[in-house]
């Protein structure tokens, strides 16, 4: 099975994802400061770039010429369509500046930034409470404890002095967003494989989705443009459609990295995760077919 492009982003991001969790995990149960926390990220996200490019120059001593010829025919495919990437790129720009800094984010009743500034300021992880700037006094509940996102944002503000509230309410949602085009750059991959044409349709298709259908709460759109900081619009526009896209094309790590990003960022185990949902209803349909063919070659 070849690794497209959107493999390698969408599985380096949720790595990074399960990098910061490692981190977060350690410090919170060994009661260790926040600026800890960051060194050990920090030490695990180094490694994990020097593991990848090591393996990366692996590979291309032992394939080296047909790696070569697969660079050439990406970067011919990216030059000869050049423009069209620009287009798409300015369209995303326009998506940020429009909902982003030409108008006010859907923050009114969110803590996200709350909780990342009392990280910050305590220099602990989930020790105070963001509203009260006091201890839990009966404990966080662990169902919250081994969520991540506040301490990878608190770490990103710790690493480039950026604000809270660019970094929460702009950066983030700028990547998150960033990353569920390019899930669906590989379901456009994986439905149109030899019509580039279609493929850039399906792309523009989708970019018009999000950009007028975010008009009522439930839609994805809605999700992603205003509340894109959230677990929910990380688990919406990246973990579902990519892990679906994993089941169809059998590729079981994705499936497996995309289990356990769900629980890193949103809590659903009052019962499944829907990703895990997802997971099952395609094992159930491919049963089902499975069992079909059976009968009609009998």
């Amino acid at each position: 099975m070849r690794i497209t492009m959107p493999d390698k982003v969408i599985e380096g991001s949720l790595t990074v994802l399960g990098l910061a969790e490692a981190a977060h995990l350690g410090t919170l149960f060994l009661g260790l400061p926040f600026h800890v926390c960051v060194m050990i990220l920090a030490v695990l996200l180094f490694c994990g770039v020097l593991a990848g490019a090591g393996f990366r120059v692996w590979k291309i001593k032992k394939q080296g010429s047909t790696l070569q010829a697969e660079k050439h025919a990406a970067q011919g495919a990216a030059a000869r369509h050049s423009y069209i990437f620009l287009l798409a790129g300015l369209l995303v720009i326009l998506q940020m500046v429009w909902y982003y800094w030409a108008r006010v984010p859907y923050i009114q009743n969110d803590i996200t930034g709350e909780t990342v500034q009392t990280i910050l300021a305590s220099d602990r992880l989930y020790a105070l409470n963001p509203l009260t700037g006091k201890d839990f006094s009966a404990g966080m509940p662990m169902r919250l404890k081994i969520l991540v996102l506040p301490t990878l944002y608190a770490f990103v503000c710790r690493l480039t002095g950026w604000s809270v509230m660019t970094v929460c309410y702009s950066v983030m949602p700028c990547i998150v967003l960033l990353l569920s085009y390019t899930v669906y750059l590989g379901w456009a991959e994986y439905l149109f494989s030899s019509d580039e044409r279609k493929r850039l349709l399906f792309l523009g298709f989708v970019m018009m989705i999000y950009q007028f259908g975010a008009y009522a709460l439930p839609m994805d759109g809605y999700t992603l443009l205003f509340g894109g900081y959230q677990g929910e619009a990380f688990r919406t526009g990246v973990l579902l459609p990519y892990a679906l896209l994993c089941c169809l094309r059998g590729r079981w790590r994705g499936l497996l990295l995309c289990l356990l990003a769900e629980v890193c960022v949103v809590w659903t185990f009052y019962g499944l995760g829907y990703v895990a949902v997802t997971a099952l209803l395609y094992g159930a349909v491919r049963l089902f077919s499975q069992r079909q063919n059976r009968r009609k070659t009998k």
